[in-house]
C-alpha cells in the first residue's frame, strides 16, 4: 500500500483532524521505521517513477524511468510473484498508466513518452488480473476497447464492481481479468464528497463531473479486488495506491491532503480486516516520497484541519514512514532503503 507523497507530517495532519491527537490512524499502530527514497543519482530528489521502480524491482534508476535499465526490462515483484502462481492486481486513484502502478507491471524508459506502451505492457505482457483506477480522457493508455480486445472484462461504476460474482473455490485467478475504468484523469477529491463545503475548491476538481455517488472509493476498490483474488490457492500480490495525496501536496491544499490520507487509511482497514484470520499475509504501508515539505504547526482539535506550513510544491528528499503488519513485519524495523521493499518481499516469498 503506497500513499503517494505521504510523509510523516501528512500522516500527523490526518490523525489530528480525525482524532484530535497524533499517532491515531489505524496503520500507525504498525510503525516499523522509515525509508530513504533517493533515485539512482543520490543527490537528486526522486519522482514516482524512480521510487516505484526501486520498490518494485530492488534497483535504482533515474527519474522518469519505469522498471527499465541498460536497455532491458527489470523483472518486478508483481511479475515474479505471478510466476509463482499468485493472483495480481494494481489499484490507483489516478490513471492506470501513471508512474507508480506502471513501475510494477510495465517497462519503459520514460513515463511520459510511452503511455501507450505502458498500457500494452499491462494488457499484452504482464497482464495483472485486476486493474482498477482512472483513465486518460484523450484516448491514450488503457481504454475500454484495448482492454476488451485483450480479453479483459471492463467495468465503469461502483454498482458494476459490487455486482461481480466469482466462483468460491476457483483453482486459480487466471480466469479473472478485470479492468475498472471509473473516471477520466483521476478519481474525484474525497474532500469534495465528504465536506459540507463541497464548492470550496471547484476549480481543483477538473478530473470529472462524476462523483462518489456512482464511483467507488479507494477502500471499495480494494475490497472488491481482494474478493476477486482471494480464492487463488497460491495467494495474491496487490498494490494499492492513494495517488491523490501527492496531488494535494503539489497543490498545497491541506484539506484535500487530509481527506485523501483518511481514505487511504480506510483502504488499509479493509485489508487488515480481510487478513485478520490469515497467518500468512504481509501488509506493507509506506510512501514513494514526501510531497510539499509539509510541517504541522498547530493542532486545532478533532474535526478541524490543523494549521500547517508548506515549504514546497514539489517532492522532497526526507525519509518516509514504513508500517508493516503480519508475517515478516519485523523485517522492516529501522531505517531501510526503498529497494529493500522488493528484497524483503522476495525473501519472504522465496520458494
Amino acid at each position: 500500500m503506497i500513499g503517494d507523497g505521504m510523509g510523516f507530517e501528512q500522516v500527523k495532519a490526518a490523525s489530528l483532524y480525525a482524532y484530535g491527537q497524533e499517532k491515531s490512524l489505524s496503520f500507525e499502530k504498525y510503525y516499523q521505521g522509515e525509508m530513504m527514497t533517493h533515485p539512482a543519482d543520490s543527490n537528486s530528489i526522486t519522482d514516482s517513477a524512480a521510487a516505484g521502480t526501486a520498490m518494485a524491482t530492488g534497483q535504482k534508476v533515474r527519474n522518469q524511468v519505469i522498471s527499465f535499465k541498460s536497455g532491458q526490462p527489470i523483472p518486478t515483484v508483481l511479475e515474479l510473484l505471478q510466476k509463482q502462481g499468485k493472483a495480481t492486481g494494481l489499484i490507483t486513484t489516478k490513471h492506470l498508466t501513471d508512474a507508480t502502478p506502471a513501475a510494477f507491471a510495465a517497462h519503459v524508459k520514460n513515463r511520459y513518452g510511452y503511455i501507450n506502451r505502458i498500457a500494452d505492457d499491462y494488457l499484452s505482457r504482464s497482464r495483472p488480473n485486476i486493474l482498477f483506477g482512472a483513465y486518460l480522457a484523450n484516448g491514450k493508455g488503457v481504454t475500454d476497447a484495448k482492454a476488451s480486445e485483450a480479453g479483459y472484462n471492463v467495468i465503469k461504476t461502483r454498482k458494476q464492481m459490487q455486482d461481480m460474482q466469482f466462483p468460491p473455490n476457483q483453482d486459480s485467478s487466471q480466469n479473472v481479468l478485470l479492468v475498472g475504468l471509473f473516471c477520466p484523469g483521476a478519481m474525484p477529491w474525497e474532500y469534495d464528497y465528504y465536506s459540507p463545503l463541497k464548492v470550496m475548491f471547484p476549480e481543483d476538481n477538473k478530473s470529472s463531473s462524476l462523483d462518489y455517488d456512482i464511483l467507488p472509493h479507494l477502500s471499495e476498490m480494494t475490497e472488491a479486488a481482494l474478493r476477486a483474488l482471494e480464492s487463488d490457492p497460491d495467494g495474491l500480490f496487490l498494490m494499492v495506491e492513494g495517488a491523490r495525496i501527492d496531488s494535494a501536496g503539489h497543490d498545497n491544499i491541506i484539506e484535500h491532503n487530509v481527506f485523501e490520507t483518511l481514505e487511504f487509511t480506510r483502504a488499509f482497514d479493509v485489508v487488515l480486516n480481510w487478513a485478520k484470520d490469515n497467518n500468512d499475509t504481509l501488509i506493507i504501508v509506506t510512501a514513494d516520497h514526501e510531497c510539499g515539505g509539509l510541517k504541522v504547526l498547530k493542532n486545532r482539535g478533532k474535526g478541524f484541519i490543523p494549521e500547517v506550513f508548506w515549504a514546497s510544491k514539489n517532492h522532497t528528499g526526507v525519509n518516509v514512514p514504513v508500517y508493516a503488519a503480519g508475517q515478516g513485519a519485523e523485517e522492516f524495523v529501522g531505517v531501510i532503503d526503498n529497494t529493500d521493499i522488493f528484497n524483503i518481499i522476495m525473501k519472504l516469498t522465496k520458494k
